[in-house]
């Protein structure tokens, strides 16, 4: 695996040396070739300038192998160049993901270089996995071995779903981005108090990233019985995450249309039992079934606030029970099976 290090990581900290790590269980051969942190979107240098150029400096000490993974659009692009390379192309993004109004990414201010990039960079590749159906399917006209796949939840990670649970806990979970919009769940959080006041309703807020000041800013305004009442945890471990969704009673995802590609974090509350709101355009592979594992809502605060308070009633083991298909054991070996080659050592 080659990759990044990141601040919270400390016992990953020596740049460009493999490094043996146990990562949940299992052992890994590692190499950091940048650090960085990833919530950081006001940063000076790009992070995927950072990574690009660290690949490419410590390049010579990437193993020889037989087949190469490649889930960044760019550094495909840049290593693809060399001769006999045999690789896999994976996108977790949906179409104009990373270049859309709403993006933080710096492909927003160079749209049709990236399309045009990521067009080659497809040709090129052995075979293509895409984390969006609609995308999948303009990508499979150019690269007839493309499939689509949904993410899935790891059944490792994702264990306390018959876990006792807070009913009146609201949770939400991703980078606190303009994509993510988290400001549009305190909007909605505070109209549900005013609809339901005699209810403990609280919201967490699992994340970090540069709207954590303009959110604090938000909750300081509330009326005091809706701020106490919200709590900003900041980045947390899978595993601890995972806790929290076992905890919680329902799950909030506030996205902008147009960035997500298949949700994992939606994955991962349904599978711990969490009837979700979302809102239209954050449930991309249409995972929301309304009235019975959550509901999909417009943007309106107010619409958000009612559907919250009507899933307290829905079950949680039909929310567990809608994804159970999607286990990484089922989906991961049917995407080596369409990338890997029968022979050969892999790099990722």
């Amino acid at each position: 695996m080659v990759g990044v290090s990141t601040k919270t990581e400390s016992a990953i900290s020596i740049i460009g040396v493999w490094q043996h790590v146990n990562f949940h269980g299992r052992q890994i051969w590692f190499l950091p070739v940048a650090r960085l942190d990833p919530a950081n979107q006001k940063r000076f240098i790009p992070h995927s300038v950072k990574l690009f150029w660290g690949l490419i400096t410590h390049f010579y000490k990437l193993k020889k192998s037989d087949f190469w993974q490649f889930h960044r659009m760019d550094l495909a692009f840049a290593v693809g160049v060399v001769p006999k390379l045999k690789f896999s192309y994976f996108i977790h993004t949906q179409d104009g993901g990373l270049t859309g109004n709403n993006s933080d990414s710096i492909w927003r201010f160079f749209g049709r270089l990236h399309k045009a990039i990521e067009r080659i960079v497809v040709k090129r590749a052995r075979s293509v996995v895409v984390f969006n159906q609609d995308y999948a399917t303009s990508v499979a006209k150019w690269n007839p071995f493309t499939i689509f796949s949904p993410t899935w939840w790891d059944p490792e990670l994702i264990t306390n779903v018959d876990h006792t649970h807070a009913e009146h806990r609201v949770l939400w979970v991703g980078r606190l981005e303009i994509p993510k919009d988290p400001g549009l769940a305190l909007e909605a959080f505070s109209r549900l108090v005013e609809m339901d006041p005699f209810f403990p309703w609280s919201l967490s807020i699992l994340g970090s990233g540069t709207l954590s000041g303009d959110l604090l800013a938000k909750i300081s305004g509330f009326a005091p019985d809706v701020a106490r009442r919200v709590t900003l945890h900041g980045r947390m471990r899978p595993l601890d995450v995972a806790k929290m969704m076992s905890e919680s009673g329902l799950f909030l995802m506030t996205s902008h249309p147009g960035y997500e590609g298949f949700p994992r974090v939606l994955v991962e509350a349904l599978a711990s039992g969490l009837p979700s709101v979302v809102t239209t355009g954050s449930d991309t592979g249409s995972l929301i079934q309304s009235g019975l594992n959550g509901f999909v809502t417009s943007r309106n605060p107010s619409e958000i606030a009612e559907k919250l308070f009507l899933s307290r009633s829905l079950n949680r083991s039909i929310a567990s029970e809608s994804v159970k298909s999607l286990s990484a054991p089922q989906l991961v070996k049917k995407i080596f099976i369409h990338t890997t080659p029968l022979k050969g050592k892999v790099n990722k």
